[in-house]
């Protein structure tokens, strides 16, 4: 019986610990949701910017490997080859033009073309360039160099 008497007053003490004044839950929710939006949406700027980053650099390399191939092709042609491969989620008027080194054309067989592909992130960011003392990227570079065939 006095076990019992005992358990009875722990859990007694511990439930009155556990009492919640009338409105606690509301501002703590209150408190904490601002918090959680602002992760979340930080979150999604940042998958954004490396899902932005993937696209761009699979571009380069397919723009790369198709002025490699093709040496008679100049910026133009390359391009419009851009503009046809490039993920939706770059393909809009914040890609800009290729760079491609050599611009000569025909390019010799066995020189190495570099093909620069640029992706101006200001449309895409959420929060905007620099939120909270963190900075994000603006402008996406990539370069992929390939042999000439």
């Amino acid at each position: 019986m006095v076990v019992i008497s005992e358990i009875k007053k722990v859990v007694a003490s511990r439930l009155f610990l556990r009492k919640v004044k009338p409105g606690q839950s509301l501002v703590e929710f209150a408190v904490i949701l601002p918090m959680f939006l602002l992760m979340t949406v930080v979150l999604i700027q940042l998958i954004l910017i490396g899902a932005v980053a993937l696209a761009v650099n699979q571009a380069a390399a397919s723009c790369a490997r198709y002025a490699a191939l093709n040496n008679t092709y100049d910026q133009s042609t390359l391009n419009t080859y851009l503009k046809s491969v490039a993920s939706p989620l770059i393909n809009d008027t914040y890609l800009a033009t290729i760079g491609l080194n050599p611009s000569t054309v025909p390019r010799t067989s066995g020189a190495s073309v570099t093909v620069t592909v640029s992706y101006d992130l200001s449309g895409k960011l959420v929060l905007g360039s620099s939120f909270l003392g963190v900075t994000f990227p603006t402008t996406l570079a990539v370069s992929q160099t390939m042999v000439s065939n």
